[in-house]
């Protein structure tokens, strides 16, 4: 035995029971050891033979089951819808909200007068009456609204409830009062602006109770107090006893707010004036005028004559005028001394002095220039000719200039200086500043000495402000019009199959009339009919598009002397407008269109925007195509399509044929002229009105509604609007103007000017 072997089991005898009681240990532990569901399950897969799981698994071990488990409802992510304005987000208010109390035998006097006073200097004024149901006021004024309970002296309470339903959340202020009474909105506006919305506001001037006001005095109400009504007004409608409004709706605010009326909030007056029974104007509004109070009232009543309303209007309109003058002088007068302040090559001193300088130039072609005139003539206006006679407009604005720059300067000189005549005139026109003058005038003394001076004078623009439109969407329903004669059947035929796809395909919102001028002698029925083929077209497409509510429809006019030998007649247009429009209700746009026009959704659209009724008309200005055989001259292919660059064509702004506008604006502008151009009720009335052509000079529907109606009339370029080439027939026309006008459209449609000057050299050089 190696004497290895010897000390191991030397050691081992000596460790005897340290070893044993180890083996012993790791025996007992083996024995009580767990044995684990997943490592038999994994030592059976390690089998080359199957093993129960009956006899690993004991059946009273509890088991978890995940496929089983009971799932939590899953919460649907809240959609957050955006407001459409930022204000309405933020909680941003406006300032102010007007409502008058008023009855419908008031609303075409002293309402309209309080209207043209008041709105456009408050957010919103709104004109409560109590009318009938079924009934409607004989008045075409914004804001009116009606309630069917005719019983007066609920009629506050009315407002108040409809302030809640629909302006809770919408402004800072409610100011009401009754119609008798003149507004000072200036003065109004100015004094909200200066109370801060943090606390309740009850002003106004006190009845015969001082803890209630006046309506005749007005009510300022904060937008805290309207809140605090809008719970009590049930309980304000059953404890109404008494015949007084001020009593009524005092009580209201006092039990709701208890808050009772006051003249005075953070240290604003509320100054009202009462007239006395015995008031006239004419003999005490003078006197009047010298009180302070006055000049500080909101109120002024009361008033039962709405031309007072007007003539008080004018007293403080002139007040604020002198006003806006003295801080405009102020202003100068600060100008000038601060610049004094500023380093030399720094000051910049524009004249007038506040007002803005002039542009500069970046290149020559931004160089702005002179015009040179006199009394009856302008000289190189433009770029396509030299002298042409003032219209009436400029003659208009040049008396004006030199009259007012004559005047001035013969004060100035103690009226020693007599006026001769005007040697020089220029203006220029800058779009930044406003229009400027150069005037050389000449003067006599008394001695006849003659004194030249020159001028400068400069009328300034003001500042660019938004205006406020009616709302308009893109949903309005456009009814389309399209004059076809003859000569363009096949335009037509083209056209229908172009709208087809472009509108009716898309289902547009669109309606379509074609309307058929036949000739005398022109048979209108049966397969003899010329126009056969386009209302077998008209007929397929609207029992096509049926489901859709789409449909082309046509109206057929029998012209009282050939068609084309008036196609450019203005009156004709009026008089086919006259036929197609009273087909329809009052709400509905009628638009004019060309057959040759490429129909586009955003044309349509921007009409629809545009086309705002019982305040703006629109006339687009159209891109024509040049003469094909011109621009195309020296190519081997001639292009049917053009794109919108100057060697394909130029924008007609002789063109007035595509107008749009609302049925109710054109019968009132057409019933306005009756007496000058009768309304065309049927066919035969056509050739009475062509005779008028020679001694009316209405260019187009468009020019019908600027000379003889009140609205906005809108026209500007139309780059969705593009109308292929078509040579104008001027044969026809009875009157000069439309003639002159004809023959230059014609002319200019040919092509541009280094188009035709090549064209002319290449016909000498083959000569």
């Amino acid at each position: 035995m190696s004497p290895v072997i010897n000390i191991l089991f030397s050691h081992c005898r000596s460790n005897i029971y340290l070893i044993v009681g180890v083996c012993v240990g790791l025996s007992i532990s083996l024995l009580f050891a767990p044995i684990e569901i997943n490592d038999c399950q994994d030592l059976e897969e390690s089998l080359p033979y199957s093993i129960s799981s009956n006899e690993l698994i004991d059946e009273y071990e509890p088991k978890i089951n995940i496929e089983a488990k009971p799932q939590k409802a899953k919460r649907v992510p809240k959609v957050f819808v955006r407001p459409r304005y930022y204000s309405t987000e933020l909680g941003i208010r406006d300032k102010l909200f007007i409502g008058v109390l008023t009855s419908p035998e008031y609303l075409h006097s002293r309402a309209i007068a309080l209207n043209k006073t008041v709105s456009h200097l408050v957010d919103k004024v709104r004109y409560f009456i109590s009318i009938p149901e079924g009934t409607k006021p004989n008045v075409s004024l914004p804001g009116i609204v009606g309630f069917t309970d005719t019983r007066s002296i609920l009629q506050p309470f009315h407002v108040l409830k409809y302030i809640t339903d629909n302006y809770l959340e919408d402004y800072d202020y409610y100011f009401l009062v009754k119609d008798t009474s003149y507004i000072n909105a200036r003065k109004l506006t100015e004094i909200v602006n200066q109370i801060s919305v943090s606390q309740d506001v009850h002003l106004g001037i006190g009845s015969g109770d001082d803890a209630y006001c006046s309506l005749d005095g007005g009510i300022i109400l904060s937008n805290s107090v309207i809140k605090k009504l809008k719970n009590n007004l049930d309980w304000c409608v059953k404890t109404t006893f008494s015949s007084s409004d001020d009593v009524n709706i005092g009580r209201c605010i006092l039990h709701s707010a208890s808050l009772p009326c006051t003249h005075k909030a953070q240290e604003q007056i509320y100054f009202s004036t009462k007239l006395n029974v015995t008031f006239d104007y004419q003999n005490d509004f003078k006197k009047l005028c010298a009180d302070e109070d006055f000049q500080k009232s909101i109120t002024i009543y009361p008033i039962y004559d709405h031309l007072m309303i007007y003539n008080i209007n004018t007293h403080f309109a002139e007040m604020e005028l002198l006003k806006v003058e003295k801080e405009i002088d102020s202003l100068r007068k600060q100008i000038v001394k601060t610049t004094s302040f500023t380093p030399k090559n720094q000051q910049d001193l524009s004249w007038p002095i506040g007002n803005q300088p002039g542009s500069n130039a970046m290149n020559r072609f931004d160089i702005l220039r002179w015009t040179y005139f006199n009394m009856t003539h302008v000289f190189l206006d433009d770029d396509f000719g030299t002298v042409k006679e003032l219209n009436d407009y400029q003659k208009e604005d040049v008396n004006n200039v030199v009259n007012v720059t004559v005047k001035r300067v013969v004060d100035n000189y103690n009226k020693q200086l007599k006026f001769n005549k005007l040697l020089n005139g220029y203006w220029k026109f800058d779009s930044s500043r406003g229009v400027d003058y150069i005037l050389d005038l000449s003067f006599a003394t008394d001695s006849g000495v003659e004194v030249n001076k020159r001028i400068e004078v400069c009328k300034p623009l003001g500042k660019v402000e938004i205006l406020p439109v009616p709302y308009v969407t893109e949903n309005s329903r456009i009814n389309m019009i399209i004059a076809v004669d003859a000569f363009k059947k096949e335009e037509c035929m083209k056209f229908l199959a172009h709208y087809a796809d472009t509108c009716m395909d898309r289902k547009d919102k669109v309606t379509l009339t074609v309307v058929l001028l036949y000739n005398p002698g022109y048979a209108s029925k049966g397969n003899e009919d010329i126009f056969h083929e386009i209302k077998k077209r008209a007929l397929f497409l609207t029992e096509k598009y049926k489901k859709d509510q789409l449909k082309v429809t046509w109206l057929s006019i029998r012209l009282p002397t050939i068609s084309s030998f008036i196609e450019i007649e203005p009156l004709l247009k009026i008089a086919i407008a006259d036929l197609y429009v009273k087909k329809f209700s009052s709400d509905n746009l009628i638009l004019f269109a060309d057959t040759r026009m490429e129909l586009k959704s955003e044309y349509l659209n921007r009409v629809r925007m545009n086309t705002i009724s019982q305040w703006q008309v629109f006339s687009p200005i159209p891109f024509v195509q040049y003469n094909p055989d011109i621009i195309y001259y020296d190519a081997s292919v001639k292009h049917v399509d053009f794109d919108i660059i100057h060697n394909h064509g130029r924008y007609d702004d002789y063109n007035y044929d595509s107008v749009s506008f609302y049925t109710k604006d054109y019968m009132t502008v057409r019933k306005s002229i009756e007496n000058q151009v009768p309304l065309v009720r049927t066919d035969k009335d056509i050739a009475s009105m062509l005779q008028l052509s020679q001694t009316i000079s209405i260019g187009s529907i468009f020019e019908m509604f600027v000379v003889f109606s009140n609205l906005n009339t809108f026209r500007a370029v139309e780059p969705a609007l593009k109308l292929k080439y078509k040579e104008i027939n001027c044969i026809g026309t009875r009157n000069n103007i439309t003639l002159n006008t004809c023959l230059k459209q014609r002319n200019l449609q040919l092509g541009n000017r280094g188009q035709l000057t090549r064209l002319i050299l290449d016909y000498k050089d083959h000569q």
